[in-house]
């Protein structure tokens, strides 16, 4: 056997021992690494827990901001201002009741029976029933709300809801809200000033069928009362095509004894109607356009306006614009 081979064998093999050595102390050292690092981890947790035991069985005193809320107040009777939002409240306890305290604070109900609030005796009354724990200071200790007297009022709900239509289309009729009106409720001097109630503030795009949804009401403040929250707001939508005639001028009350001619004698109206009223409008003079006698005498232009006013209100009718926008008049006496 060649004495090379036989030596690069036992280098070759004496390497993987070294190797395999070598793996084995880096996996011992590690597992010994890890059993430290778990000893150390449980030995703070318990030194941790055993601290907060002690310290948090000790007595300190905390400043927390408990929430304020409206309470009973007398029926005939409303108030004029809002309450403060929260109260400082400086309480004593012992630790571990103070961090829930601090993590959940109670909201503080203000019952009104007299413009006069000692805050101070309510906030106490309310945590009388938590053990341990007593009430130090208030801030403010003392309010003073003013109160007027209480009134209900209905008022028509006015729409902020803005529909943008795919092209084409349109409302058929003026939407509906129902109901239309609500009932609000609270100080006179408050309401005296309200004569609407409006929606919330509503976008809708691109709509080209009937719409039915409900829309919530403006939010009121906490001291008026709404006998709704919301309203439903309701319409139907067309497709619309464009429309166009041709309609002579005529002269309303026109004196005996006077002629009014008029250049060009006739407009020309485009308009907007349903797909399904087209052929019914197009069988019909669908305007009337005319020109009061009045206009004429307070004329000085030797120019007037006509009025177009639609002939038969059972179709849905757009006017989108006439021309011309003046006319020429020239009044010819009757002999």
């Amino acid at each position: 056997m060649d004495t090379s081979k036989i030596e690069e064998f036992k280098k070759k093999l004496l390497e993987g021992w070294e190797s395999l050595l070598q793996k084995s102390n880096e996996d011992e050292i590690a597992g010994l690494g890890r059993e430290r690092i778990i000893v150390f981890i449980v030995a703070f947790i318990l030194a941790l827990a055993l601290w907060l035991m002690v310290n948090l069985s000790r007595d300190y005193t905390l400043n927390i901001e408990l929430p304020i809320e409206l309470g009973a107040v007398p029926d005939e009777k409303a108030l004029v201002q809002d309450l403060p939002s929260n109260a400082t409240v400086s309480v004593t306890g012992e630790g571990w009741k103070l961090i829930n305290l601090y993590n959940n604070p109670p909201t503080i109900d203000i019952n009104i029976s007299n413009t006069e609030i000692n805050l101070f005796d309510q906030v106490q009354q309310q945590m009388s029933a938590m053990l341990n724990i007593s009430i130090q200071r208030v801030q403010p200790q003392n309010l003073r709300v003013q109160l007027g007297d209480r009134v209900s009022k209905k008022v028509p709900v006015r729409s902020a809801v803005n529909v943008n239509f795919s092209e084409q289309y349109g409302f058929l009729d003026p939407p509906t809200i129902s109901p239309d009106s609500i009932t609000i409720d609270g100080a006179a001097t408050l309401l005296e000033d309200i004569e609407e109630w409006s929606t919330d503030s509503v976008q809708m795009n691109n709509v080209s069928t009937d719409i039915s949804r409900t829309v919530p009401l403006e939010p009121a403040s906490e001291l008026i009362r709404l006998s709704e929250s919301e309203v439903r707001f309701e319409a139907e939508v067309a497709e619309y095509t464009e429309g166009e005639m041709q309609a002579n001028i005529t002269t309303r009350n026109l004196p005996p004894g006077r002629m009014v001619s008029y250049s060009p004698l006739a407009i020309r109206i485009k308009y907007d109607v349903p797909i399904q009223e087209y052929a019914d409008v197009q069988d019909e003079n669908p305007f009337n356009v005319h020109v009061s006698y009045q206009q004429i005498l307070e004329d000085s232009t030797g120019f007037v306006t006509p009025q177009i006013e639609e002939k038969n209100k059972r179709y849905h009718i757009k006017l989108r614009s006439f021309q011309p926008r003046r006319v020429a008049y020239f009044i010819v006496l009757d002999n």
